[in-house]
């Protein structure tokens, strides 16, 4: 599934990110800068071969906007956080965000995720908030954990409007003005706050790249381009596996201590998370997004699609 494959890829970032140099907001500058001149030119590329326009217009312009403000935020709080703290904390915190999510998609979607859908999520985010109280004990940076908390809730904001823009616009131009209205966002904040993001070495450039190309560009695209046909709610579900590939990736790397608090929360975790969405009510719940978005029951779904179909005949 091109979801699971975004998980994946999403878990590598904040390796990246803590193996560098910079600050919190001067890495989110470098990124987001390398990242909307990728996807741009990738839009621009894809419109002149299609022979579309590659500016999306009245809704598709305003929830790009507002879509690009929450990833914005989201990127200043979640990059600093992880400077204030571990990789682990960090990741840990997203066991809130099916809940500010599904919050948000019954408001917007009017999703209404059925009992075995909610038993299994709370399995899984029961398993990720016990994680987080075991990693921010006594060497948790309060502060750090705070805005961990902060940049949860802009995230899914941000996956939000994404689900909401992508019924006006192709994803391609829709991310890159999503990127593009970070950049600007996070660059008036570090021209304002007199952050340094001249000092950047080499090997910050390019961790910065692998983050913009990585989960920025590829990541981004697999997990957007199937929000048309995909419940909000499962999503942030699956995104619960991430905090277990990220922790992993962080005991390989950097050699950040993962005991088997961390292996026994992660198992719980993933089992949830896959019980969630393989249950009665989840695939129901999939089945109403299908049809929502006019695609017959039994035909094959979008989120089955392979990733090289996709990047090639991407769909408005």
């Amino acid at each position: 599934m091109l979801i699971a494959s975004g998980v994946v890829l999403y878990s590598t970032g904040p390796i990246m990110l803590q193996a560098s140099s910079l600050s919190g907001p001067a890495f989110s500058f470098w990124r987001l800068l390398i990242g909307a001149g990728l996807l741009a030119a990738l839009a621009v590329g894809s419109s002149r071969r299609r022979r579309v326009p590659v500016l999306p217009g009245g809704e598709g312009r305003r929830w790009t906007a507002i879509a690009g403000v929450c990833f914005g935020v989201h990127q200043l709080l979640f990059m600093t956080a992880v400077k204030l703290t571990s990789v682990v904390d960090v990741s840990l915190m997203n066991a809130l965000a099916p809940v500010a999510t599904a919050l948000g998609a019954w408001w917007m979607f009017r999703e209404r995720p059925g009992p075995r859908f909610f038993a299994w999520s709370a399995l899984a985010i029961g398993g990720g908030a016990w994680l987080a109280v075991q990693a921010s004990g006594p060497t948790g940076n309060p502060l750090g954990m705070a805005m961990a908390i902060a940049n949860v809730v802009c995230f899914a904001g941000f996956f939000l409007s994404s689900k909401r823009g992508r019924e006006h616009v192709d994803v391609l131009p829709f991310l890159a003005g999503v990127m593009t209205v970070g950049v600007l966002l996070v660059g008036a904040f570090v021209a304002v706050a007199g952050v340094d993001v001249g000092s950047a070495t080499r090997t910050d450039l390019l961790l910065a790249f692998g983050v913009a190309a990585g989960p920025g560009a590829l990541g981004h695209f697999v997990m957007t381009w199937p929000l048309r046909w995909v419940p909000a709610n499962i999503p942030p579900v699956m995104r619960l596996a991430q905090p277990a590939l990220s922790g992993v990736l962080a005991l390989l790397v950097l050699g950040e201590p993962l005991g088997w608090v961390h292996a026994a929360g992660g198992l719980v975790v993933v089992v949830g998370a896959a019980g969630a969405v393989l249950s009665r009510d989840g695939r129901a719940l999939q089945r109403e997004a299908r049809e929502g978005a006019g695609v017959p029951s039994g035909q094959t779904t979008a989120i089955s699609l392979s990733t090289s179909r996709a990047l090639r005949t991407p769909t408005g």
